[in-house]
């Protein structure tokens, strides 16, 4: 493959994984250039490609932004974006709550936020997710932690990276594993683990999963396999950067990496997964020996989120109202669901992933799609695997209320073509 459909593919991976948001700016070609370690007529290349798909518009002068045909349109990709759709939002309740805000934190709502995110913040969110207050930093999404991870271990030698397959597209894109290792039912093989890292080269090594709802298959690490994994990681001498994607809507959860291994895990959130997709704040809990050096790389490019906006997030888990939203998309979800799993039985060559929890279904089919324009995540975003690439995601929260009824439509006609039921 060349350097510059590399670049192509892992651009339309933070397209269609919701990353970058339609209408959002993508890295600029200078950027992309400097990241790959190429010139930027390679990297043009790319973009041309990625305009060509119809999955970037480039505005003279400004640079080039994201747009997903699905998404905008809602007809192909709609259930390809893993994001909560913002017509679930309160935000009747929420703008009271805003407006409070504003009125109450005169003087400091507009202010620079603080190096490590608001006190009060933290504070609600170390509640939630019962970590340390000291551990955490407030970051500007999810995807900023990923690369502040990145810049970490790569300051003198390129990292030895080991990702699940299937896996995150962003991460794929960002940390271009040197392996991967198949997650199997209940979280990858500990022998095969240990394998991996002995036969690896030179360099800081790092484990990156997704162990709770994994995404995409939706699978959950079985307590055994967690701890398995665990003591062969602090023996080995591996990082284990661990993303928790949606563990807020799975009270069957088994004890974190963070929990297991605090001392070699960075944990990474984001929480508009969970909130809006465009409340772009994400959290990182490390230990004290990379917690210091995490919060000088932050400083060196982004100071955090909008000290208002912590403010009101604060608020917003504080009062009741986050445990009342997300009841209330549980319950969506479930009811979703179940319509999927009756409408999946209809179709011969079809199975799905056991996954109670979380916003996604993940589907192998007997044969590999030729469709044109599906409108789920095809399963070659996540991996090279035969049986990842006859598989794909079904993001079935992405859609509002509103809109459901034809999205379930125009996804049961997707499924007979695939099938041809």
């Amino acid at each position: 493959m060349h350097l510059y459909e590399r670049i192509y593919l892992d651009l339309r991976r933070l397209v269609e994984e919701g990353e970058v948001r339609p209408g959002e700016r993508l890295p600029s070609i200078r950027e992309a250039a400097r990241t790959y370690g190429c010139n930027k007529l390679t990297a043009q290349k790319a973009y041309d490609m990625l305009s060509a798909a119809g999955l970037a518009e480039n505005r003279v002068g400004a640079g080039s932004f994201a747009r997903l045909p699905g998404v905008g349109q809602g007809r192909e990709g709609e259930l390809a974006a893993a994001i909560l759709s913002e017509d679930f939002f309160p935000y009747e309740e929420a703008g009271d709550l805003l407006a409070g805000t504003l009125k109450s934190e005169r003087g400091r709502v507009f202010s620079a936020p603080p190096p490590r995110g608001v006190p009060g913040l933290r504070e609600s969110l170390a509640g939630v997710y019962r970590l340390p207050e000291e551990s955490l930093l407030v970051l500007s999404g999810a995807q900023q932690g990923l690369e502040l991870c990145r810049r970490l271990f790569g300051d003198r030698a390129r990292p030895v990276v080991l990702a699940e397959e299937p896996t995150y597209p962003a991460a794929l894109a960002l940390f271009r594993p040197s392996g991967h290792i198949p997650i199997g039912t209940e979280g990858p093989d500990p022998e095969e683990f240990g394998r991996f890292w002995k036969s690896s080269g030179p360099g800081p090594r790092i484990f990156y999963t997704v162990p709770d709802l994994h995404n995409p298959t939706g699978i959950r690490y079985s307590a055994e396999r967690k701890r398995a994994l665990a003591d062969r990681a602090r023996s080995l001498d591996v990082w284990v950067l661990e993303d928790d994607y949606l563990s807020e809507t799975d009270p069957s959860s088994t004890p974190r990496f963070a929990d297991l291994i605090p001392e070699r895990t960075i944990w990474i959130k984001s929480l508009s997964k969970i909130t809006a997709p465009g409340i772009r704040v994400g959290l990182l809990s490390a230990p004290p020996s990379a917690l210091p050096r995490l919060e000088s790389l932050k400083a060196e490019s982004d100071p955090g989120p909008a000290t208002w906006l912590q403010l009101f997030l604060d608020r917003f888990y504080r009062s009741g109202l986050y445990d009342r939203h997300l009841a209330a998309c549980s319950a969506a979800a479930r009811a979703r669901r179940a319509e999927l799993d009756a409408l999946l039985e209809r179709f011969p060559g079809l199975s799905r992933n056991p996954s109670s929890a979380g916003w996604n279904l993940w589907v192998t089919a007997d044969r590999e799609s030729s469709l044109s324009s599906p409108p789920w995540a095809e399963g070659r975003h996540f991996g090279s695997a035969p049986e990842t690439r006859r598989s794909f995601r079904i993001s079935f929260m992405s859609a509002g209320p509103a809109a459901w009824p034809g999205v379930l439509g125009r996804l049961e006609s997707a499924l007979a073509a695939l099938t041809g039921a």
